[in-house]
Parts: C-alpha cells; sequence; structure tokens
C-alpha cells in the first residue's frame, strides 16, 4: 500500500490571498500619512507646551511680584487681615492661580488661601533656601501646577509662593491633538482615495500584461497589446508584443521543421522498410524463379519442386502477415487477461524447445494477476520475447519471466542468460527486418513494441554480459493496484 493509502490525504494547505498592488500603494499612504500625523503632533504638542509654559512662568513671576510689594508691609507688621485681602483680591482676578501661602519672619507658614485647609506638607513642595526666586512644577491630584516661590525680602525668611494651574496648557495640547487627529484622518482619506485612483492608472496596465502573459503561456502568440504610454509600462508593453510576434514566427518556423522532418521520416522509415521486405521476399522469389525456369526447360516438376515451391510461397505469405501486422493500426479488443495462464500457455508452447536447448523456466508472477487487455496481442508480444531469449541461450541457461505492477503500469519482463546483444545493434534493435540471427525476419521486436504502444505502453530492455532483461509495459490497469513491483509471488520453476 502506497503512502497515500496509509497516511490519507493531508489537510489542505491555506491559500494565501495576494496583495494588490493598488492596495500595497494605499496601505503605503496610510502609514506614511499617520506616522507624518504622529511625528507632527509629537513635535508640535512639545514646541507649543515649552512655549506656553514659558509664558506661564513669566507671568507668575510678574504677579509674584506686584504682590511681593503688596504684602510686604502686613508682613513685617504681622497684619493677617490685610495680607489675606491681598491674596484674595489676587486669587479674584487671576483665574489661573490655584493657591496663594505666605510664610512668615520665622519661616513658619503666615497664610494662604486653601480652603478645606492647607496640605501638611505645603512648606516641602518648593522650598527657596538660599535662592531668591523657585519655580516648580508639581504633580497633583488638580493635575500639574507651577509653583512659582519668591523671596519677599531679600536675605530674610518670608516668602511668598504663586500655584499656577496648566490648564491652557492642557486645553491648547487637546486643541492640537484633535486639530491632528482631524487632519490626519482627512490627509488619509483624500491621499488613499487620491492613492487609489492613481494605482488604477497604474495597476490597470499591468493588470492587462499579467493577463497577456497568461494568453502567451497558452501559446496564443501574436497577439498584441496598444500601447499608451511611453513610460516604464509601456516599454514593457512593447517588449511583450514584440515577444509575442517573436514567438509566433518560431512556433510557425518550427512547424515547417516539423512537418518536413516528419516527411522525411516517413520517407526514410518508407525506404527502410521496402528495402527490408524486398530482401526478405528476395530470395523465395529466387528460389521460385530458379525452378520455373527449370520448369520451362523441363516441364516436369517433381514432388519436391512442388514442396520448395509451396514452402517459399508460405514463407512470403508468413512475411508479408507480419508486416501487415506491423503496420496496422486496428482498435484493441480488452478483455480479461489471466497473466499466469498466457505465461505458462506461452511456456508450454516452447517446452520442446527449452528441453533440447536445456533451458530452465522461472517464473515470478507478482500483481496483478488478472488486467484488462487484448489477449491475443499479449500472447504474440510474450512468445516473440520468449523465443527470442531462447535463440540468446542456445547452450542452455535460465529463463525468467516476471508480471507485476509499478507506477500503475502492469509489467512482463523476460530476462536470459546469453551473451548479451552486442553494442553496434542496440540502438536498432527495434528497427523493422534488423536482425542479429541468420534466420529471421526481424519483425518480432518491432511487433512487441507496436503491441505496446497500442496500449499505451513501451518497451525497454537491459543487457551485459550476462544476460538481458526485455521488459514490456501495459497501460490497462489490474483490478488489484495497491502492490508494488518488487513484491512478487514466486512460483513453482517450470522445468522442461
Amino acid at each position: 500500500m502506497g503512502a497515500r493509502g496509509i497516511f490519507g490525504k493531508g489537510a489542505p494547505a491555506r491559500r494565501m490571498v495576494p496583495m494588490r498592488l493598488w492596495q500595497k500603494i494605499v496601505l503605503l499612504n496610510i502609514v506614511v500619512v499617520v506616522g507624518l500625523g504622529i511625528i507632527i503632533d509629537l513635535k508640535v504638542r512639545d514646541i507649543v507646551t515649552a512655549s506656553m509654559r514659558q509664558d506661564l512662568t513669566r507671568q507668575g513671576q510678574s504677579i509674584a511680584r506686584h504682590l511681593a510689594d503688596r504684602i510686604a508691609d502686613p508682613v513685617l507688621l504681622d497684619d493677617l487681615y490685610q495680607a489675606k485681602t491681598s491674596l484674595g483680591d489676587v486669587l479674584e482676578k487671576e483665574k489661573e492661580i490655584e493657591y496663594i501661602f505666605v510664610t512668615g519672619k520665622d519661616g513658619s507658614l503666615f497664610t494662604h488661601t486653601f480652603t478645606d485647609g492647607h496640605p501638611p506638607d505645603l512648606l516641602a513642595w518648593n522650598p527657596l533656601r538660599n535662592h531668591d526666586l523657585a519655580i516648580q512644577l508639581l504633580d497633583t491630584e488638580k493635575g500639574y501646577i507651577r509653583d512659582v516661590g519668591m523671596k519677599i525680602f531679600h536675605g530674610m525668611q518670608p516668602e511668598l509662593h504663586i500655584g499656577l494651574r496648566e490648564d491652557a496648557v492642557r486645553e491648547a495640547l487637546v486643541r492640537i491633538r484633535n486639530m491632528v487627529v482631524a487632519l490626519t484622518v482627512l490627509t488619509t482619506l483624500a491621499g488613499s482615495a487620491l492613492a487609489c485612483l492613481l494605482s488604477r492608472f497604474i495597476t490597470k496596465p499591468l493588470q492587462q500584461l499579467v493577463g497577456f502573459t497568461h494568453t502567451l503561456s497558452r501559446g496564443e502568440f501574436g497577439r498584441e497589446l496598444p500601447v499608451r504610454s511611453r513610460d516604464e509600462v509601456g516599454e514593457l508593453t512593447a517588449t511583450f508584443n514584440m515577444l509575442s510576434r517573436e514567438l509566433a514566427q518560431y512556433r510557425e518556423k518550427m512547424q515547417e521543421s516539423y512537418k518536413h522532418m516528419c516527411r522525411t521520416e516517413t520517407l526514410s522509415a518508407l525506404g527502410r522498410l521496402s528495402a527490408g521486405l524486398a530482401h526478405e521476399l528476395r530470395n523465395p522469389l529466387a528460389s521460385i524463379k530458379i525452378l520455373f525456369q527449370a520448369f520451362k526447360d523441363n516441364p516436369d516438376l517433381t514432388t519436391r519442386d512442388m514442396s520448395v515451391v509451396l514452402n517459399e510461397v508460405g514463407r512470403m505469405e508468413e512475411i508479408l502477415s507480419r508486416f501487415l501486422n506491423l503496420t496496422r493500426t486496428e482498435d484493441l479488443h480488452p478483455t480479461e487477461v489471466d497473466l499466469p495462464a498466457i505465461i505458462d500457455q506461452i511456456l508450454s508452447l516452447c517446452r520442446v524447445k527449452m528441453k533440447q536447448q536445456g533451458v530452465r523456466a522461472v517464473v515470478e508472477a507478482g500483481t496483478p494477476t488478472i488486467i484488462r487487455a487484448d489477449r491475443v496481442m499479449v500472447e504474440q508480444a510474450l512468445l516473440n520475447l520468449v523465443v527470442n531469449a531462447l535463440d540468446a541461450m542456445p547452450d542452455g541457461g535460465i529463463l525468467t519471466v516476471k508480471s507485476g505492477l509499478e507506477d500503475g503500469m502492469t509489467l512482463l519482463s523476460v530476462s536470459d542468460t546469453g551473451p548479451g546483444i552486442p553494442e553496434s545493434a542496440r540502438s536498432s534493435l527495434f528497427d523493422p527486418f534488423f536482425t542479429t540471427k541468420e534466420e529471421g525476419t526481424g519483425l518480432g521486436l518491432s511487433i512487441v513494441d507496436h503491441i505496446a504502444r497500442l496500449h499505451m505502453g513501451a518497451v525497454s530492455f537491459a543487457t551485459g554480459e550476462t544476460g538481458t532483461t526485455f521488459t514490456m509495459s501495459l497501460n490497462q490497469l489490474a483490478t488489484n493496484h495497491h502492490v508494488s513491483w518488487s513484491s512478487t509471488i514466486s512460483r513453482p520453476s517450470v522445468t522442461p
């Protein structure tokens, strides 16, 4: 049983759907536009963020200076009411301010604008230490807040801290992001539509070229495509048109050469057949001519003379019959053929000759044993092969007949242990009327080859110093075709 019978059919492979050229162009456009949109968004966000934070810092410093001048006296006089009033006024006017707190002369918290109490670590948010001005970006629950800290008096501990919300920066970034996204989407859609439209102009000629190559692969040469442009596609179209014309011309030349070769081969074969047929008929005709010339001088013919004439006429009739069998193209008459029975029958016909020559027969009959073929033709072909093998072993030897199956072809092989076929005769072995025997018409192997071809098969041979093997293949499949050629069943040797 073959691998398919053992393992069964494999799962069908998933076929990958190829991406069209216009799809690749559109996809490339989307990737480029989206990539540029992301890059532009990141760069613009960085530039706008840096610029707005600088403006916010300058604004905070300006507010802090004016407020520091305003609350300087209340801080020195510990006037808490006046200080809170000043902070409230500034907090009401400047909407970006989140909080304001002031430290006193001893560095402790003096006043603030927190409504629900101040955070416990408030003084550690942006400590000035020995600096007159410090700016710190704080990440709080309400978002990023820029703390602008300033000394109210140079060299003294009182500090003023103003916390500025970055709402404007955040809103500006949101607007920029929305704008970039909108522009990216619009550009992607417009670019994809434009790329699709332009790619159609590019891919349509290419699709026509692809279809044209399929036309050429089917052998439809001579067709041409119109050249509509002078670019690379136009040059490629012109090249394909030239290739189509050259292939058409080449095919016409090949057809003319083939017809001429067939006529030459037919005449040559006819000449060889005629020469062989004339050579084979010349000897019987010469014998008959001599007898009838003698009959002209002596009208009395003996019984022996008549026997010679009849034998020679029979010989010519046999030659013509074999010649007609070789050249006829009659239809096959397939029937159920028992190969072992045919082999036994042929060996029985040749039993006397095998006994006289001291040849021992060995049969190895594998499956199939029953085939559909033309029984008469198979018998004739096998008989010719067996007779040739016996002629190669006049002093005895081993005759081996095998049958079996290989690659769906039924095989019949006949082997001998003779001296082999000379090198000079191997190329002409299947030519009609070619023979290496002193007696014979030279049509036996030609008939075998003809019968094999009628069965859509062939005849091959392997020869050497230890013998020759002829193998005939028949394309008439057997009912049981799962056992290979090597799986043979040895049958008892047939001895004369």
